[in-house]
């Protein structure tokens, strides 16, 4: 089994990969937080830095893009390749109405002759690296689906990674596992599936159902428990200490970057997902003025307190 880890805009930057590989490992490639790219290429700050080599050594990643121009995907796919990569994605299946309504992420599946156009001038000539791509599987319906596989099944994607949920059903609509099985029996080169993965159990049951799965792409899975993927291959759960090293090395290295107000938030950001809907431990984090606090709050480690 080959473990992505999908990527979050603000929580899984450098620091957080880097931290990640070095306590819990099991992840074979770390997707980069998509580059919103423009006619100038300019990337941001920010978008430079979680390229550069130097933020992923010891890592393989995987550059990904936000555009609807493809002589824009074409430039930047020759700006990945100089940056020493062999690789790189295309994300149709971002849902954040910011995106959709420029036309890009998946805005795109709404207009398949034009996402056709699309793809015909991106490979109409040989590319500086392979290009995957994620999508979902509709706009506003699964029903769309077929038509979208047919689609991409046309051009030579390195893989597809198939979220399988609509535009419309955001992060939190039902899952159409069904959509994964079509890809599989339709011949998709190389399909990712992603969507609600949360425990191992959860891939034994999507293997149980689509024997053709060897790839999956695991995001708020795993911000909830960041040993999953460990779990996943056999090995053993977080224990507290673990998770303990693991909030403080994530903090510490957010604030060296940073700085303390902006390390909490995102600690707290992250800590969203491991909380899930426990209202008391809701409580206590949002009242947690430092990292252990936070920690505290997490584990259920009574009161949230002040700075020590």
């Amino acid at each position: 089994m080959i473990v992505y880890f999908a990527p979050m805009e603000g929580i899984t930057d450098g620091v957080f990969r880097r931290v990640h590989h070095r306590l819990f490992g099991g992840i074979d490639v770390y997707g980069l937080p998509f580059h919103k790219l423009t006619q100038s290429l300019s990337l941001t700050t920010r978008e430079k830095r979680d390229i550069d080599p130097e933020e992923n050594r010891g890592l393989t990643v995987l550059p990904q893009a936000l555009t609807r121009d493809p002589g824009q995907l074409v430039s930047w796919l020759e700006y990945v390749r100089a940056c020493g990569y062999s690789r790189a994605d295309l994300n149709l299946g971002c849902p954040s109405p910011t995106v959709t309504r420029r036309g890009r992420g998946s805005g795109m599946l709404r207009d398949l002759p034009a996402l056709r156009a699309f793809f015909d001038r991106v490979f109409a000539g040989p590319l500086p690296v392979p290009l995957s791509v994620k999508t979902r599987i509709g706009y506003e319906s699964p029903e769309e689906w077929p038509e979208i596989l047919a689609l991409l099944a046309d051009y030579p994607f390195a893989h597809v990674t198939v979220h399988v949920r609509t535009m419309r059903e955001q992060y939190t609509g039902g899952i159409h596992p069904e959509a994964f099985d079509l890809a599989l029996a339709r011949g998709l080169p190389h399909p990712v599936y992603n969507g609600d993965l949360r425990t191992p159990e959860d891939v034994q049951s999507l293997i149980a159902r689509c024997p053709g799965t060897e790839t999956v792409m695991i995001g708020r899975g795993l911000l909830a428990d960041p040993a999953l993927a460990r779990r996943i291959r056999g090995g053993p759960a977080a224990g507290e200490e673990e998770l303990r090293a693991w909030y403080t090395a994530l903090y510490e290295g957010w604030r060296d970057r940073f700085h303390a107000t902006l390390a909490l938030g995102r600690i707290k950001k992250l800590m969203v997902w491991p909380v899930g809907d426990d209202l008391r431990k809701k409580r206590l984090l949002r009242r947690a003025e430092d990292i252990d606090g936070c920690i505290d709050a997490v584990l259920g480690k009574g009161e949230a307190h002040g700075p020590r």
